[in-house]
């Protein structure tokens, strides 16, 4: 009785370090932040872990393990929560106690996502326009080759949208935006996800103009602190914003960047990889 109680209590344990995506050109690039998961085992809950993480499962044998991503949800590092818009990874191990499986979890769109707004520059040209003022002398606005990484991760020459702001600049703000006013938008309190990449000599400011029957308002939402040399990415879920306003409501996404006082160099921000998607 006591071999066949030796392993009784001992879990079995998956490694997950990292996670890819297979999407399509459509919906956008590969390039992602996915910071975790959250795990179920035969449909239980097992938790939320991040990366690199190392999981015990009670569960022995044959097990269906179901995992989502989970990323930072506007910038703040105490918010990890489901990236709705990509499915499950599901798949069936042999779970031993004692054992450890590592995994690499390959995530992909839901067939009811739908990417609204998909930007990254490689074709030279942009759906991010300047709004306000047009760009004095001095300051200028292009899509230029520069080098890209997000720790570390997809290291490459990319095509991003530049901004410059120059010593003799008198207008002492640029706003960009979306070219277009999207006006398809859950308002039921579903996620609507805007992610997009920046590097930034300066904080950026992203904003809403919200407009319907009633309103034509422009709503602050998140301010990006300046990140130096270091390209960050951001999740944004829109939903605070869109939940429970009329029918016919539409938005604009705006990036507005203000020069400093004292600027005595040229400042750049570096925006990338820009991703409107909900589940329709």
């Amino acid at each position: 009785m006591s071999c066949k109680d030796e392993h009784k209590g001992i879990p079995a344990q998956i490694s997950i370090d990292s996670v890819s995506l297979d999407i399509s050109s459509l919906q956008g690039n590969n390039i992602h932040q996915i910071k975790g998961v959250q795990v179920f085992a035969n449909e239980e809950f097992i938790g939320n872990f991040e990366f690199p993480c190392k999981i015990p499962i009670t569960k022995l044998g044959n097990i269906t393990l179901e995992i989502f991503p989970l990323v930072f949800i506007n910038g703040s590092k105490n918010n990890l929560g489901i990236y709705t818009p990509m499915a499950s990874y599901v798949d069936t191990f042999s779970l031993q106690a004692g054992k450890s499986i590592p995994i690499k979890p390959v995530f992909t769109f839901r067939k009811n996502a739908f990417v609204r707004w998909n930007e990254d520059f490689e074709d030279n040209n942009s759906t991010l326009i300047p709004i306000a003022p047009s760009p004095y002398p001095g300051d200028s606005i292009s899509i230029i080759s520069t080098p890209f990484d997000l720790d570390g991760k997809f290291k490459s020459t990319t095509k991003a949208y530049r901004i410059v702001f120059e010593d003799i600049d008198s207008s002492k703000y640029i706003d960009v935006g979306s070219f277009e006013e999207f006006k398809d938008l859950p308002m039921d309190g579903s996620s609507v996800f805007f992610e997009f990449d920046v590097k930034s000599d300066l904080p950026v400011q992203l904003a809403m103009r919200r407009k319907n029957s009633t309103a034509n308002e422009l709503l602050p939402y998140m301010l990006v602190n300046k990140t130096g040399s270091q390209w960050k990415r951001f999740y944004v879920n829109l939903v605070f914003e869109l939940a429970s306003q009329p029918a016919g409501t539409s938005i604009r996404l705006f990036f507005d960047i203000n020069k400093p006082e004292v600027c005595t160099v040229s400042r750049e921000i570096f925006i990338d990889n820009l991703r409107l998607s909900f589940l329709k």
